[in-house]
């Protein structure tokens, strides 16, 4: 089988516009969580997981604890979203864990219905100082201008026995080694966040990132993660919830229910 190569899988990116935020394609606030957030945060986490270092064992989380739930719709947080995608953004995917997630380079987008385009971000917090050696978020400044990978033809490349739901990790057979060739040959240097407590970094939907190989297998690298998109375009989901004052989440599952709904 002839392995395809990186311009088989993609298409040019949109025209520069509004909608590439800026030119690194992400955007760090420091000390931007309240301590009682997080302190509140770390507890429920600690009562859940305590011998679980990964997390919840599921994405959504946030239906069932308040805590967390805090963090994802706080205002501020709610307000710079909707400045960057256009229209208020609804959580829908947690990864909780206090490790690197390890999972290689790959672009938000091609993850993704074609529907949601743009309208969608990704959010990195600090819950402590992240330590070079525990697996530190990393990303490729102004990749977010590459071609994309698409959906459609990374499915079509892969095996039958592979386009099932874990297509997605199925699919590093292939895109892992084309992505670090094109990173080398481009020569952009690839970021490592060191961030601390408390600090958020925003992603965009097209930039090249990963969570690095930790360098001490197992080492705490206490932090959390969270997808949005666009209220309007996840006709694939249930409407989008506010919570007052807040910001909105996606109701995907069972659990606490609020008043406005869009």
């Amino acid at each position: 089988m002839i392995m395809p190569t990186l311009a088989d899988l993609t298409v040019p990116a949109p025209d520069p516009s509004d909608a590439d935020w800026n030119d690194n394609g992400v955007l760090i606030m420091r000390d931007f969580i309240p301590e009682q957030l997080m302190v509140d945060y770390e507890r429920c986490w600690l009562e859940n997981n305590s011998d679980r270092p990964g997390g919840w064992p599921d994405c959504t989380p946030y239906r069932r604890h308040p805590e967390l739930l805090a963090i994802l719709t706080h205002a501020p947080l709610a307000a710079i979203l909707e400045g960057l995608i256009g229209e208020p953004a609804g959580v829908h995917l947690n990864l909780t864990g206090w490790r690197s997630t390890e999972r290689d380079w790959h672009q938000d987008s091609y993850l993704n219905p074609p529907h949601v385009g743009d309208f969608y971000a990704a959010i990195w917090v600090a819950l402590d100082t992240i330590h070079p050696d525990s697996g530190p978020f990393q990303y490729v400044p102004g990749s977010h201008r590459w071609p994309q990978v698409t959906r459609e033809k990374i499915v079509k490349a892969l095996r039958p026995d592979e386009r099932d739901h874990r297509w997605p990790k199925h699919s590093e057979r292939i895109l892992t080694p084309l992505f670090e060739k094109e990173i080398e040959d481009r020569g952009i240097p690839v970021v490592s966040h060191f961030a601390e407590r408390g600090d958020v970094l925003i992603w965009h939907g097209r930039i090249m990132h990963r969570g690095s190989k930790a360098n001490v297998p197992g080492m705490e690298r206490r932090s959390l993660i969270a997808h949005y998109s666009g209220i309007h375009h996840r006709e694939d989901m249930p409407p989008a919830q506010r919570v007052p004052g807040g910001g909105w989440f996606f109701p995907i599952d069972d659990g606490i229910q609020y008043d406005e709904t869009i």
